[in-house]
């Protein structure tokens, strides 16, 4: 199982700059999950301790309620979702549905601290770069924001 989830964790954009082996090693810290096409993964206030990476299918990700929620963004092949909850446990911020059936590989808040016991450097890397995503993401957040309330 260890080389099958190396083997989809190859060549996702989060993990290109992790050898092979350092995705071995990372490979048992993580859980295979699939949703089914329509399947809620989790709704926004639930409690979080994971986050996802879709290895394959399409995700669509809303805010304010599963009825009349706003739909935020689709997310794709590759995406990490719900890494606040990894590192808070706090409650979800939003939807998460799957669009298509999709594969996913889940990393809980215990994984990690498995990791980090374990391989500390490999996780200090691997948190260095959810940071940096993070970072991203928080960038693109500010730009909408002020696009938002300049308009």
């Amino acid at each position: 199982m260890t080389n099958r989830i190396a083997d989809l964790l190859d060549g996702l954009e989060f993990f290109k700059e992790f050898s092979y082996r350092e995705l071995e090693t990372i490979s048992p810290h993580l859980m295979s999950m699939r949703s089914s096409k329509g399947e809620v993964i989790f709704h926004e206030g639930d409690p979080g301790s994971y986050m996802l990476i879709l290895v394959r299918g399409r995700i669509a990700i809303s805010k304010g309620g599963d009825d009349a929620g706003r739909l935020l963004c689709y997310e794709r092949e590759g995406r990490i979702i719900g890494e606040m909850a990894l590192l808070d446990r706090e409650r979800r911020s939003a939807t998460c549905v799957a669009e298509s059936d999709c594969e996913l590989l889940t990393l809980s808040h215990e994984g990690l601290e498995r990791m980090t016991t374990e391989h500390p450097y490999l996780a200090y890397r691997f948190m260095f770069y959810l940071a940096r995503l993070l970072s991203r993401r928080l960038r693109r957040t500010s730009g909408v924001l002020v696009e938002y309330l300049v308009t």
